[in-house]
């Protein structure tokens, strides 16, 4: 791949036009057309804008190598950690859902309740007596479950 269809490939990646490019290097849209086209190569100061304009290394730009983009940069993942990230992320959203339920009706139940039969109060009695109370210590334990799973999932990337 040449530098002028490197540099084309990382314009077009960042949404840019060419008059765009070329008013941020302060060139005119025919001098990044020539280069795009390999009639021309930028001189080095403007290699070096292109760089930081793009992200990227001078290497990317001037050696003859196929660009790295930010997907073909990581391996991909094995098919049970892409698993693994929907089951956790599936249990978080489903506890987090579950808990509000939980503690909407435990809420509800506590403010409408006219008179309570124990000693713990209004709300201690519509979390011990009611259906909602058991399904808000449910969605939290799902919840914390699956920012267990997250945690364990940060530790395994880190380590690769």
């Amino acid at each position: 791949m040449t530098i002028g269809e490197k540099i084309a490939l990382r314009r077009r990646t960042a949404g840019l036009s060419q008059e765009a490019l070329a008013a941020q290097l302060g060139v005119s849209r025919q001098a990044v057309s020539r280069w795009e086209t390999d009639e021309s190569l930028p001189d080095t100061e403007k290699i070096s804008q292109l760089c930081r304009i793009f992200g990227v290394s001078a290497d990317d730009l001037l050696l003859d190598k196929p660009p790295e983009t930010s997907a073909s940069a990581r391996p991909p993942l094995p098919l049970w950690r892409r698993w693994f990230r929907h089951v956790y992320l599936w249990m978080g959203a489903i506890g987090a859902l579950l808990a509000l339920i939980g503690l909407a009706g435990v809420l509800y139940d506590a403010v409408t309740t006219t008179s309570w039969y124990t000693d713990m109060g209004r709300f201690g009695d519509a979390l011990m007596n009611t259906k909602y109370g058991a399904i808000l210590p449910g969605g939290l334990l799902l919840l914390l479950i699956a920012l267990s799973l997250l945690a364990f999932d940060v530790l395994l990337s880190k380590r690769n």
